[in-house]
């Protein structure tokens, strides 16, 4: 046999290689500016020169026929710069929720730091599940853990966390360890057998919930929910009679979850009450409930629970900081439940998705897969956290960009911008009404405010809408509600310079007949807004609406064709 020196790639397969080369990190790391290159080179094909308040990247109601010459894989890869290109056109139409005429709902306002944080992570892609395949990440989450955990009043030592991907996640992790509670042989041997066990709930808590109890088997019929009447909070006598009747027919609880705080009200239950109630109606079974606090939204307000609001040391507005305060007094309740959620990509300046699950006990949240607790960290390179997670393949960048948030803002940083998004929410709430937008929700304590637009030709009152009987009326005005909603953000092509983008919603409330009648979602967010350019926002709210109650006047015939969305809220 004839020694032969190793001959490398040549011809179209060199060619290929090569030009994929080009395409990544090299080895030495040479080419890591080239990745700004690459992203000026995304936004080159943005558009540009958009109004500082209008809502949309681009056209509100774009074209995305540019795919239909991307309909296959290309045999060889395309060219660099037209791919970026083209895929920059994909953001055409995107929602912008930095502008100062979005007020659709709670999505990530992310600091840019905290986009840099994630953008680079994701170049080196540690997994999260492993130290010794994602260097100091897992050492960053802990910290994470312990200093949100010190906000919550637990034990920092004591607690345990894991980042997921939303709200919903942490659904799932309660519920689940509440399983192992309730049924300790569950992850062997599943549910079957044995009365079926259920979550309780409360009214105002959002419709994940059945979602979570649907995705792990228990069906959406699983959830019970206690009724709360719009601003209250949960009665804890009503949970505590609901808990005892399950208790009484043998029936297993596997969690309560309790509100901390939903985006519409700011709606949070009392938790230490709730938990006096389990402890007392459990006192003769072998487990309390697990009690979920589902703090997804509500979680920054924690960091008013040190604030001096007697002397009132950041000089927020008395009315903001009255409620502020109710809400502290309510969230900080968190330290007699089992678990919370804190999504950073709602109100802590991170990208999608950044959200985590915290428990009281670490060693129940390690006990998530089965009955035997997984041991602690040990060395570097010795920590695997699959035992306790409901992932494999878990990125680090929402870990990191968190962090980057919580070092670069601080407390004093979520305690303005709480308080900056309430006061800006407060001058809507101070002029609209006056120009024909009823106010529906003036006791939450939050910065979202409801309002439903008067039609033209009545009824003058939501609430005479709400208890009559007349199923055309209620039509009409739903009709209207999304007719000035598509009006003002521009999806009807008529709005000119306006393009203010609310939320809407098809069902804020039910009819005495249960039909549901729509309203309209206000939600601020933007830390550009000031008083006296949201007072313009607010006039031009005003004046968009005096043109199409015209057109309803005079009968174009256009609004009954207008279409209602299927919003389950």
């Amino acid at each position: 046999m004839t020694d032969r020196e190793p001959v490398g790639p040549a011809g179209p397969y060199a060619a290929v290689l090569e030009d994929m080369r080009r395409r990544m990190l090299r080895p030495d790391e040479q080419n890591r500016d080239e990745l700004r290159e690459r992203i000026g080179v995304l936004f080159s094909g943005l558009p540009r020169d958009t109004p500082a308040d209008d809502s949309w990247l681009g056209t509100a109601t774009p074209d995305y026929g540019w795919l239909r010459a991307f309909e296959h894989i290309p045999r060889t890869g395309a060219d660099r710069d037209l791919v970026l290109g083209a895929v920059a056109a994909a953001l055409n139409g995107q929602l912008r929720q930095h502008s100062l005429g979005t007020f659709f709902n709670l999505m990530p306002l992310p600091l840019l730091d905290a986009v840099a944080a994630a953008a680079v992570t994701d170049l080196y892609s540690p997994n999260a599940l492993w130290d010794l395949v994602s260097s100091g990440v897992l050492d960053v989450e802990r910290q994470i853990v312990r200093q949100l955990a010190g906000l919550a009043g637990w034990r920092p030592e004591l607690a345990g966390g894991t980042f997921s991907f939303g709200g919903k996640a942490g659904l799932i992790y309660a519920i689940r360890l509440g399983l192992n509670r309730c049924r300790p042989e569950a992850s062997r041997r599943g549910l079957a057998g044995g009365p079926a066990p259920v979550v309780i709930t409360t009214g105002h808590n959002h419709d994940s919930v059945e979602m979570a109890c649907s995705l792990l088997g228990l069906g959406t019929e699983a959830c019970l929910r206690v009724p709360v009447a719009p601003g209250r909070a949960v009665s804890p006598r009503a949970v505590e009679e609901t808990v005892a009747g399950l208790v009484a027919r043998g029936v297993p609880i596997a969690c309560v979850v309790l509100s901390g705080g939903n985006i519409l009200h700011n709606a949070m239950d009392p938790v230490h009450e709730v938990a006096d109630a389990l402890t007392r109606t459990c006192r003769g079974l072998s487990y309390r409930p697990y009690l979920h606090f589902d703090t997804a939204f509500g979680w920054p307000w924690l960091f008013f629970g040190d604030y001096d609001f007697a002397g009132n040391p950041l000089g927020i507005e008395e009315g903001v900081l009255a409620r502020i305060e109710q809400s502290t007094r309510l969230v900080t309740g968190v330290e007699a439940a089992d678990s919370m959620t804190a999504d950073f990509h709602k109100i802590g300046f991170c990208p999608y998705s950044s959200s985590v699950f915290l428990a009281k006990e670490d060693a129940e949240l390690r006990s998530l897969h089965g009955e035997t607790t997984t041991p602690r960290e040990g060395a570097w390179g010795d920590t695997l956290v699959l035992h306790h997670t409901i992932e494999h393949s878990r990125s680090g960048a929402g870990i990191l960009a968190a962090w980057v948030a919580l070092q670069s803002v601080g407390r004093t940083g979520f305690q303005v911008y709480l308080a900056h998004m309430i006061a800006i929410s407060d001058v809507f709430r101070s002029l609209l009404p006056g120009g024909g937008y009823e106010l529906l929700n003036p006791w939450a304590t939050g910065p979202t405010a409801v309002y439903w637009p008067v039609p033209p030709g009545g009824p003058d009152r939501f609430a005479d809408l709400r208890g009559g009987d007349s199923s055309p009326l209620i039509e009409r005005a739903n009709r209207y509600t999304h007719a000035l909603y598509r009006r003002l953000a521009g999806l009807d092509g008529k709005a000119g310079a306006s393009r203010i983008t609310l939320g809407l919603l098809p069902t804020y409330e039910r009819s005495a007949r249960g039909e549901p009648i729509a309203a309209l979602r206000l939600l601020p967010t933007s830390l550009h807004h000031d008083h006296s350019r949201t007072a313009e926002l607010a006039g031009r709210m005003v004046e968009v609406k005096k043109e199409l109650d015209k057109t309803v006047e005079r009968g174009s015939g256009w609004l009954p064709d207008a279409r209602l969305y299927p919003v389950p809220e």
